[in-house]
């Protein structure tokens, strides 16, 4: 089971980087997703056995008409291939492989003041990650820098609060 889920969800995975469009697959595949869980007509779409497969894939084309393409056909293929059933799982595990995706090329800024593009292109001139700049008067001067789940944090608050725990200790 483990395996089957991995294999669709890491080839759907590779499908939307190829083409660039992960943002794409993520909003669609979570709308699917919640659909799925929410409505019980749609389930039953999926897992009935009296409906021929032909007749699912009829349907799926018409009430998803605005999806991507490849994630339709990828549907009509886990249903081709009796996997509906692991469909929720499917796209948790997409989900998963396209957040770290989509996070490991992220980081945020954070400074007391606006940085103009000059300086943020200085500061981060050859990276390959998408830079968001946030305003934080609290930090008083310097910056955080955030990326994935770790912060690097040189601000004057940060300082002044080291200070502050040193002179205490003494």
């Amino acid at each position: 089971m483990k395996n089957k889920i991995n294999k669709y969800s890491y080839t759907l995975f590779d499908v939307a980087k190829q083409y660039n469009m992960i943002d794409v697959f993520v909003e669609q595949l979570g709308t699917i997703k919640q659909i799925y869980k929410k409505e019980a007509s749609f389930r039953l779409l999926f897992e009935s056995k009296r409906i021929d497969k032909e007749t699912k894939h009829a349907i799926i084309k018409k009430v998803l008409i605005n999806f991507e393409e490849t994630i339709v056909e990828f549907l009509c293929i886990v249903i081709t291939h009796k996997q509906a059933s692991y469909i929720v799982n499917i796209i948790n595990k997409f989900l998963s492989l396209a957040k770290k995706e989509l996070g490991a090329n992220k980081i945020e800024v954070i400074t007391a003041e606006l940085l103009d593009e000059d300086t943020m292109k200085q500061l981060f001139s050859g990276l390959n990650y998408q830079i968001k700049s946030t305003v934080d008067a609290s930090i008083l001067g310097g910056m955080k820098i955030k990326h994935e789940n770790k912060i690097f944090d040189n601000s004057v608050s940060c300082q002044l609060n080291q200070l502050k725990k040193t002179l205490h200790n003494m």
